[in-house]
């Protein structure tokens, strides 16, 4: 398979630490060989001449371990970018956090940062919602994560939500965070009822 262009691509989302461009290693590995590595690479976009060498004492694999790490081009799975999955990062997943030698990076820098945001606001969202005497604190919390949430799309129960604007409304009613709340959910109802008529036209 050829190379991939990033000129062709577009500019990859830039990696915090790593950068937007492939990074030469200095090792010459023939590209037929880095492919043969590893058996998802035989049909990756990949760059060679950032090819590093693995050491598959410290990786968790089932049959086959990963003999290579290379810079590939990914598209990203939520914002369907191009973004690189650098040999470096492959390095610290496979040999430092030992993931599986299978798994895959499928999110942008930028999205992988707000899917774990998602995560975490949504672990305090459950853990504050079933409270019987949330704290005025707890409350200024539901209402910004609620609203964070519904906007990524992390939200179903509008019902759910809509109760929590009312009880806030009656305890905290001068919290400006209520309002992007008002703002949001009301989006989320009209975006819902315009998709209902769509699937079930009178």
């Amino acid at each position: 398979m050829p190379r991939r262009s990033l000129t062709r691509s577009g500019n990859p989302v830039p990696h915090p630490r790593y950068g937007s461009a492939p990074i030469a290693s200095g090792l010459k590995i023939p590209e037929d060989e880095i492919r043969r590595g590893f058996w998802r690479h035989g049909r990756d976009e990949l760059f060679p001449e950032t090819v590093l060498r693995a050491n598959t004492d410290k990786q968790n694999f089932a049959v086959f371990p990963r003999q290579y790490y290379v810079d590939v081009l990914r598209t990203c799975r939520t914002c369907h970018r191009p973004f690189i999955f650098f040999a470096r990062e492959q390095r610290y997943w496979f040999e430092t956090l030992r993931f599986f030698v299978d798994a895959d990076c499928v999110l942008c820098p930028v999205c992988r940062r707000d899917s774990r945001t998602v995560q975490r606001r949504l672990r305090r969202y459950s853990d504050l919602l079933p409270k019987a005497n949330p704290t005025s604190k707890d409350l200024m919390l539901l209402v910004d994560d609620a609203a964070f949430l519904l906007e990524h799309g992390a939200l179903r129960n509008l019902s759910s939500v809509g109760a929590l604007k009312n009880r806030a409304l009656r305890v905290i009613p001068e919290y400006p965070g209520l309002e992007q709340l008002k703002k949001i959910l009301a989006a989320s109802r009209e975006a819902r009822s315009a998709a209902s008529q769509e699937t079930h036209p009178r």
